[in-house]
């Protein structure tokens, strides 16, 4: 009989570059990698800093805006311009915002959990409780701007308002918007 092959394990990787600098240079070459991997984290995360410290620089706070309406009836008045970019379509969007209707506030994300709303913009219709004249109201605004935004019914939550639902990532978000 011919003689059996030994089967030699593979590791399962799914970094071939960290495979194969282990094998030739055991590890010191795997080390080497991580090395490599962890200069390009930090050097992303020293990027990020500069471009929001860049865009916390260029905002200005706006002592007397005017009130412009937008399509649909949406009325913006800016408080604070931002310095960064404009968001367009599928860009992640991280708000902060408070909500109110007929005069009471219905959600504040600063308080309570302190999570801002992160949704990829123009993704609707949008289940996470943003209404379309808010993101409306959102589509001029630069990164670190600041906004009042009025909302008609139509292009809100409509005459018979909302049921807010707890999710996953929020379970705490239950309630009503008048």
């Amino acid at each position: 009989p011919p003689p059996r092959r030994r089967k030699v394990r593979q590791a399962d990787t799914t970094d071939a570059v960290a495979s194969a600098l282990t094998r030739r240079f055991g590890l010191a070459g795997g080390l080497a990698w991580v090395g490599v991997l962890a200069f390009g984290v930090v050097s992303e995360q020293v990027k990020t800093r500069r471009e929001v410290a860049q865009e916390e620089s260029s905002t200005q706070t706006v002592a007397d805006a005017p009130e412009v309406e937008l399509a649909g009836g949406v009325r913006v008045r800016d408080v604070r311009l931002g310095g960064g970019t404009a968001p367009s379509k599928g860009m992640l969007v991280v708000v902060h915002y408070q909500g109110f209707a007929d005069g009471q506030l219905f959600e504040d994300t600063r308080q309570g959990s302190g999570k801002p709303l992160v949704y990829f913009f123009g993704s609707r219709p949008f289940t996470g409780g943003l209404c379309e004249g808010a993101e409306m109201a959102l589509q001029g605004m630069r990164a670190g701007g600041k906004r009042e935004v009025a909302v008609p019914p139509a292009l809100g939550f409509g005459d018979r308002g909302f049921d807010l639902q707890g999710t996953r990532h929020v379970p705490d978000k239950i309630g009503s918007i008048p």
